[in-house]
């Protein structure tokens, strides 16, 4: 009679691990719920004080800017928060980095086709992008295609033009889209341009905008960097060459300019008077790009954003470019 009890003693063991088994699984499938959710909480947790810091540094920014512009009569230094240079700054569990570009020191692509302007002023735009890809040794057929693309891309009618691209084009892509028929709203859409390859993009990139405006702001000669001086040489249309526009920001004052007056009686820039329109220069900036990092514990929020200045010191902000990498 005893083997029956052993029987039932012995599968009532196996019973008892199965238990203890499956309430084991389980126990291990709750803590790692338990500690993805605590995860997910501290990753948002992160990425929320993560975006605090990025307002928090954009305001302080813009602030910095209006300050800045309001002295001098507007006219700014070459070494202020406007000057491209990274800045890096410890927070708790991370760092904040950021930096200032002024952003009327770059061709404006919206300035290739103003739907309201002169054909002349067209005609000018095109003129700047043919000497910039001089200066910059890029091929002059890729320059054309740039313009001619840039400009069907931008105008509202469906007919390409010679070089040009429109919805019949871009309708037989593996990945088919329209043409935008409107204004450029972020750099990056040049990518979407049948000339436009990576090593172009990254050629261009430096020296060309996209504003909310078909008009081309005057270059600041006081805040122009060594490295854009190639801008002088697209807004002559070529007249000045990059050696000559590098050598004129060389021997720029250290403080810059006390006006344009005193930038066109430089002996340096003096012999450019008939090459540069004198509306083509000026000593402040309206229009400044700003690009904001934060890394905090797992999160990385990066966001760009252009801002407009007013003269009574508003700061019109438009539509930026963020992204988040965890």
């Amino acid at each position: 009679m005893s083997a029956p009890r052993d029987a039932e003693r012995g599968s009532a063991l196996v019973t008892a691990l199965l238990i203890v088994a499956v309430m084991a699984l389980v126990s291990v499938g709750l803590v790692d719920l338990s500690m993805s959710a605590l995860q997910r909480t501290g990753t948002m947790d992160a990425r929320t004080q993560a975006a605090a810091y990025l307002d928090g540094a954009q305001a302080f920014t813009e602030a910095a800017l209006v300050r800045a512009s309001e002295l001098d009569e507007g006219r700014l230094r070459p070494d202020g928060p406007w000057d491209g240079a990274p800045r890096v700054f410890d927070i708790e569990d991370g760092r904040l980095a950021g930096r200032v570009r002024d952003a009327s020191n770059c061709l404006n692509l919206n300035a290739l086709h103003d739907p309201d302007g002169a054909p002349e002023a067209d005609a000018r735009a095109a003129d700047r992008i043919r000497a910039l890809f001089r200066a910059l040794g890029l091929p002059a057929a890729d320059g054309e295609a740039l313009i001619a693309q840039g400009s069907d891309w931008i105008d509202a009618d469906r007919a390409p033009r010679p070089g040009g691209a429109e919805d019949d084009h871009y309708l037989r892509l593996p990945m088919p889209h329209r043409a935008a028929n409107q204004p450029f709203a972020e750099i990056e859409e040049l990518r979407a341009l049948p000339v436009m390859t990576p090593d172009l993009f990254d050629a261009l990139r430096p020296h060309l905008c996209v504003l909310p405006q078909p008009a081309q702001p005057p270059l600041n000669v006081n805040t122009l960097r060594l490295e854009e001086a190639v801008m002088l040489t697209a807004m002559s249309g070529g007249l000045i060459t990059p050696n000559e526009a590098r050598a004129l920001i060389f021997r720029r004052p250290s403080t810059g300019y006390a006006s344009v007056e005193a930038f066109w009686a430089d002996p340096s820039a003096a012999p450019f008077t008939d090459s540069l329109p004198a509306s083509a220069v000026a000593l402040g900036s309206d229009w400044f790009e700003t690009e904001i990092t934060v890394e905090l514990d797992r999160a990385r929020l990066t966001r760009r954003q252009l801002v407009r200045l007013s003269g009574n010191g508003e700061v019109r902000r438009f539509t930026p470019i963020q992204g988040a990498v965890l």
